[in-house]
């Protein structure tokens, strides 16, 4: 039977990293993506970002690292994601 994810993991060193460079990704991407509709560039890199968080975790899972596959990190890249979305979304309401 699968363990049941630590929520309040979320807030550790680790997660909070995961946080940051997510965010950080989402909002690279955004602006690399952008081309004049800001919400399709936002909702595009939180995709892409939530997507390949997700694709890593599976790859730690199966790499025989000994690494492992663990929701709260997954929860924390996608809230990072969108935290990226929201620093693009909020850089380009102020620069307009």
């Amino acid at each position: 039977m699968p363990a049941i994810p630590d929520w309040f993991a979320l807030f550790s060193p680790d997660k909070v990293a995961h946080f940051g460079a997510y965010g950080v990704f989402a909002l690279l991407l955004s602006v690399l993506i952008f081309d004049h509709s800001v919400k399709r560039a936002i909702s595009r890199a939180i995709l892409i970002a939530a997507a390949y968080g997700v694709g890593m975790e599976m790859l730690q899972a199966v790499s025989g690292t000994g690494r492992s596959f663990d929701y709260v990190d997954m929860v924390a890249n996608l809230l990072g994601a969108m935290l990226g979305g929201l620093a693009f979304w909020l850089l380009k309401k102020i620069t307009k």
